[in-house]
């Protein structure tokens, strides 16, 4: 699960105690900020005693009057069961607050919990699409991947490759490996989807650059070397010549 702890935006590492009187100050005055900061501190224990029903509260209060960092967070801790109960429709409550509020993480993090289910949430894949199109359209790289997802496998949408395709380049072009990956297998030959072999070779070179999970960067590899047998000479090294376009354009506006 993503853990913003949107509330140390605010804050140095090492927070000295001048520092810590005026935000408990500011938050016993009803400053939204400092109480979701605050709230930070005193669940991470950094600076200040750990207290997790302490930072709860501050949340509790942020959120109540709007704070979308503070109803993610204290969304969070009912998630886990972090340092509170657990209480999953609770979590559910707060997530939704903050993503009717325009939050892609929110968005996202609901798509999640109502396409994977939690204890007392059931699974709803039609929910969980319409939270990640939201994200997605916001431009957030996860769930735009994840939005590609339930198009190829057709889960809780209508089956759609090219809607997968597209979403997945989205994401590919915010240089996630996974979509890379995902967009190179769709384009290559044999997967119900436009061919193109050239781009499908680029789009997996580009995957297998990228990858930090071993077992995935060999399935890129793989997948890479597969196709070339479909290639000729001319098409590997035009794939070749774009993806280093790519990586020196698209690529290096990303980093």
């Amino acid at each position: 699960m993503l853990r913003p702890l949107l509330g140390t935006i605010l804050l140095t590492a090492t927070l000295h105690a001048q520092t810590l009187t005026d935000l408990e100050r500011r938050a016993a005055g009803g400053d939204l900020d400092a109480q979701t900061a605050l709230g930070t501190l005193y669940e991470t224990g950094d600076g200040v005693p750990l207290d997790p029903k302490r930072a709860a509260e501050l949340y509790r209060q942020a959120a109540t009057a709007g704070h979308i960092g503070a109803q993610i967070n204290l969304a969070t801790m009912y998630l886990d069961g972090a340092g509170i109960a657990r209480d999953a429709p609770a979590a559910l409550r707060w997530f939704t607050r903050a993503a009717d509020s325009g939050s892609a993480l929110a968005q996202l993090t609901l798509g999640m919990i109502y396409e994977s289910g939690q204890p007392g949430v059931k699974s709803d894949l039609r929910l969980a699409a319409r939270r990640y199109q939201e994200a997605a359209a916001q431009g957030f790289m996860p769930a735009q991947y994840r939005l590609g997802r339930l198009y190829e496998d057709g889960r809780g949408v209508t089956r759609d490759l090219d809607q997968a395709a597209a979403w997945y380049r989205k994401a590919a072009d915010q240089t996630d490996p996974a979509a890379q990956l995902r967009l190179g297998i769709l384009l290559s030959p044999g997967n119900g989807a436009r061919t193109d072999v050239v781009e499908a070779h680029m789009w997996l070179n580009l995957s297998a650059s990228r990858w930090k999970n071993e077992a995935l960067r060999v399935e890129a590899v793989a997948r890479r070397a597969a196709i070339e047998k479909q290639m000729t000479e001319a098409q590997i090294s035009d794939a070749i010549r774009r993806s280093l376009r790519w990586q020196d354009t698209v690529g290096m506006q990303q980093k």
